[in-house]
């Protein structure tokens, strides 16, 4: 390469020197990524990838339309509208038009990092609605909403600070997985608004730090995947939706939520399905609540009502397992992530089960005296393979008690669902 005469040499040099420093410090795609695993190409049958019985799952089964692919095509830290053509390619070239609910999205894999941000603050960050979407290594987005008709893909590396995406909304009526290969991922309240039954199933661990609402379809936590929730707002099922415990999984608060429910249930809790049966424990560690008995800025608060679980009186809670004795729902009081052993003090927790349960294969440790409470105890007697730890307050029957008054069902969340299907244009 030759020097230009009408430049000095060292000036020259020295523009060169930096201009190679800064390639080898700029973010780089990496080649070849979208012929990675992705949200849209999963490669169900590599071998190790997936769960065993994948084939036995709903997002295996489904079957998707051909769709455009749009790959995020700048490489430099970005600032704007993710909506916009310009920052997208389609088969290699400048992108004609942006992404919508039946576009997948493929933030490739990054060399060093790569921040892609809405302007503003988070509540202004905007959002963007897609089918399939794929979060690639090293990158991070910052967003308001995203709105997901298909499969998730958050890869390994993927940079999730606390609220980089604020919420994520499931909508449609295709059968998806939610699936993360790194550390849990923060929303601030989620909400599955699926359609006709349809369901989100995830793989790997889930967190919002505040509420998660299911208003319809199904919220699966897959086989030895964890979803953790926030403390300050309730976590509720509501009348139209299911949310589901695979082998392995987990439900819980990622810290003691300490006044009202950890759970709240209009619709349904399963632990199993009847094609997808527990083969081994479920687990669900409930929070120690108040009651009264903690002040907070001088007064008590909490009370009686507060419980870890609440099954309204028309919901349904129910355990399907290969081999109840040993593959079970688990309750038992809360732990600190990683930790074995609940909290200094032990203390006792309490569910209130008011509506319809049908269980064979469950496991109540941790209770405080009369913290089981039933609208009819006597239904207890129809259970099967009903074991207890040794940690309880007292004998099983001790456990057990007629619920008194309970505050009246929050109708504020089935007003907003079906608001929210009469705008979907389907019914749940």
């Amino acid at each position: 390469m030759s020097i230009p005469t009408s430049i000095p040499r060292v000036v020259w040099l020295r523009a060169l020197g930096l201009a190679l420093v800064a390639g080898l410090l700029a973010p780089k795609l990496v080649l070849g990524a979208d012929n990675q695993p992705s949200a849209h190409n999963p490669c169900f049958d590599r071998a190790g990838l997936w769960p065993a019985d994948v084939k036995k799952t709903a997002y295996y089964k489904q079957k998707w339309e051909p769709a455009r692919l749009l790959v995020w095509g700048r490489k430099g830290d970005f600032i704007g509208s993710v909506k916009d053509a310009a920052n997208w390619l389609e088969n290699g070239k400048p992108a004609q038009q942006g992404p919508d609910e039946k576009t997948d999205v493929l933030f490739p894999d990054v060399e060093g990092k790569l921040k892609v941000s809405g302007p503003g603050g988070w509540p202004t960050r905007g959002g963007i609605s897609v089918r399939h979407l794929t979060l690639g290594r090293g990158v991070q987005v910052l967003l308001a909403n995203m709105t997901v008709t298909g499969n998730i893909w958050v890869r390994q590396g993927f940079i999730w600070n606390n609220q980089d995406i604020i919420e994520i909304y499931w909508k449609g009526d295709g059968d998806v997985f939610a699936r993360n290969d790194g550390k849990r991922v923060a929303m601030k309240q989620p909400a599955i608004r699926k359609l006709n039954g349809a369901s989100v199933e995830t793989v790997g661990p889930w967190e919002c730090d505040d509420g998660l609402n299911v208003y319809s379809g199904k919220l699966i936590i897959g086989p030895d995947s964890s979803w953790w929730t926030g403390d300050r707002h309730l976590n509720t099922v509501c009348s139209r939706g299911s949310l589901i415990l695979m082998s392995g999984a987990v439900l819980q608060t990622y810290v003691e939520m300490t006044r009202w429910w950890d759970l709240e249930v209009f619709g349904e809790l399963l632990a199993g399905t009847p094609d997808r049966p527990l083969e081994k424990d479920a687990v669900f560690p409930l929070s120690f609540k108040s009651r009264g008995r903690l002040q907070f800025q001088g007064k008590s608060y909490g009370d009686d009502r507060d419980s870890g679980l609440m099954l309204r009186p028309k919901a349904r809670m129910a355990v399907y397992s290969a081999d109840p004795a040993k593959a079970r729902l688990v309750f038992r009081q809360w732990r600190k992530e990683g930790s074995r052993d609940p909290p200094a003090g032990h203390q006792k927790v309490q569910i209130m089960l008011l509506g319809n349960t049908e269980l064979n294969g469950v496991v109540f440790d941790d209770f405080d005296l009369g913290g089981i409470e039933m609208g009819d105890p006597a239904v207890r007697s129809q259970w099967k393979n009903v074991f207890f730890g040794k940690n309880n307050a007292g004998t099983p029957d001790a456990l057990f008690k007629r619920a008194g008054v309970v505050s009246p069902e929050r109708n504020e969340w089935e007003g907003e669902q079906r608001q929210a299907d009469r705008k979907a244009g389907g019914k749940s």
